[in-house]
């Protein structure tokens, strides 16, 4: 193996699959990133059993070949290397590398013990806009779980039917939904809990100038290719629950108001509502034109009026206001619209100018 590149396309390539590098296998092979030179092109490979990312940067290749090199150490070196044409040469399970009149060696692992990536080239097949898909994991990765003792909620429920995709996160205290429509035949189905780090290593690795996400699945696995990415994925075991039973078809009182006005004022009542736990409990009452948001604790006091519009009963109500601020955070719309019914039924907030997103949170039981 030798080739030359520039030192960008090494950081590209060890940036894009270092997230996916194993910390706790026992197999050392993992600890490392598998280079392979072919064609013209240098192709990164890392994987720790449940996620894998291949990504292919350009480079000149003079002798094709493979070397996994330890990762960390591989990465620490090549950001530390100067802004020149980088030669790498192998031999011997050992790579060179050169660079202005100097060089350095590094041992590599064994590439015949790196597990391959599968391609699923025979899988169903679809596309979606990058930018919609990077919305929908935005929208929805904060409400999975983080708990490990139950695997299903620490992913987002990925469901294809009727030419619709939608994403569903819930930890059982909330759950997020979002879906889109998609340009593919209605025959395309699935249904699949994809672990939320596969989401976030994707929300992490979309760029804005690629178009489109192509998606390919099988009963195990998911792949999604952009740009000169692929990240295959496999897919959380267990029955996702069924969240059409837990969305409320119809609401007792409906509140239309500012969504950064309502942020500002949960965020400031939650900072005196801090018990011995850690959750902060805020207190919220609509009442003719009105919510009101108190809160009262051993650090003070804080009572804060809004104007808003009501349609139907007054209410009174608490929740958790972490389950509140998550979804604030991330909403774009100027305004919300907050679907109550009652003290201890769950409250749902839709952003006013997207109706393909909801949001729905638990209220907690207060004396």
């Amino acid at each position: 193996m030798k080739i030359y590149c520039s030192k960008d396309s090494l950081i590209t390539g060890v940036n894009t699959v270092q997230k996916a590098v194993s910390n706790k296998n026992t197999l050392p092979v993992l600890q490392g990133i598998m280079i392979k030179a072919e064609g013209q092109s240098l192709i990164f490979e890392a994987t720790d059993l449940e996620i894998g990312i291949r990504c292919v940067v350009p480079a000149q290749v003079e002798k094709e070949g493979v070397v996994v090199l330890p990762s960390r150490l591989f990465s620490d070196l090549v950001r530390k290397l100067p802004d020149v044409l980088i030669e790498l040469e192998l031999q011997n399970d050992v790579i060179n590398i050169h660079y202005n009149e100097s060089d350095l060696s590094l041992r590599g692992y064994d590439p015949e013990e790196f597990p391959l990536l599968p391609d699923l080239f025979d899988a169903e097949t679809f596309n979606l806009p990058v930018s919609i898909f990077k919305t929908m994991i935005k929208q929805t990765i904060f409400a999975c779980s983080a708990e490990e003792s139950r695997p299903v909620f620490t992913g987002c429920l990925l469901q294809i039917e009727d030419g619709s995709l939608r994403l569903i996160a819930t930890d059982t205290h909330r759950l997020a939904y979002r879906i889109a429509e998609i340009a593919n035949p209605e025959q395309i189905k699935f249904q699949g809990i994809i672990p939320a780090k596969t989401l976030g290593e994707i929300y992490r690795l979309l760029r804005d100038e690629d178009e489109h996400l192509f998606i390919r699945f099988n009963q195990a696995q998911i792949v999604f290719q952009f740009g000169a990415v692929h990240l295959l994925s496999r897919l959380i075991e267990g029955q996702f629950p069924n969240y059409k039973q837990v969305i409320p078809q119809s609401c007792q009182t409906k509140v239309l108001l500012s969504a950064r006005l309502f942020q500002d004022s949960v965020e400031r009542a939650s900072l005196l509502a801090r018990d011995g736990s850690h959750t902060s409990i805020i207190k919220l009452s609509v009442d003719t034109e009105r919510l009101s948001i108190d809160q009262t604790s051993e650090l003070g006091k804080i009572s804060e009026q809004m104007e808003v519009k009501k349609e139907g009963n007054d209410v009174k109500i608490a929740f958790n206001s972490k389950f509140l601020l998550d979804v604030l955070k991330i909403i774009d719309s100027e305004e919300i619209v907050f679907e109550l019914s009652g003290s201890y039924s769950p409250g749902i907030i839709r952003p006013v100018d997207d109706p393909n997103y909801l949001y729905l949170a638990l209220p907690v039981r207060t004396s």
